[in-house]
């Protein structure tokens, strides 16, 4: 076996790896990151001074307003999402991967997964 051979695998498992790092330590970071705030303002309470509002933890509705006033709950949402979508991001990087490689079967496998991933997110609402 070559080394041309042996680089690819490695390289794919280094791309995963960095997706799946990369995801769970930036949820990790802003999960840390809002319960820290929370101890400080509260959960509803903002990091950046704006008023108080009272809301749900999961009222994900209010989510682009709770982080422009950098509330911690909406911290602690984004952190939640974040974790949710690493999965689909390594299966859409496997995805690629496998294209790249023109490996037809994978691809259609990999990407058959990606849609019921993406369909079990869209019927959590």
């Amino acid at each position: 076996m070559s080394d041309a051979g042996q680089a690819r695998p490695d390289r794919f498992r280094r791309v995963v790896s960095a997706v799946l790092l990369i995801g769970v330590s930036t949820s990790a970071i802003l999960i840390a990151v809002g319960l820290v705030g929370s101890a400080l303002v509260g959960w509803n309470g903002s990091l950046s001074g704006a008023p108080t509002v009272v809301r749900s933890p999961t009222d994900f509705g209010v989510l682009p307003r709770g982080i422009t006033t950098v509330r911690p709950v909406a911290l602690v949402q984004v952190g939640l999402v974040v974790l949710l979508l690493t999965p689909v991001a390594r299966v859409f990087a496997s995805v690629v991967a496998f294209a790249l490689e023109r490996d037809w079967l994978y691809v259609a496998i990999t990407t058959a997964v990606l849609v019921m991933l993406l369909t079990s997110l869209a019927l959590l609402r």
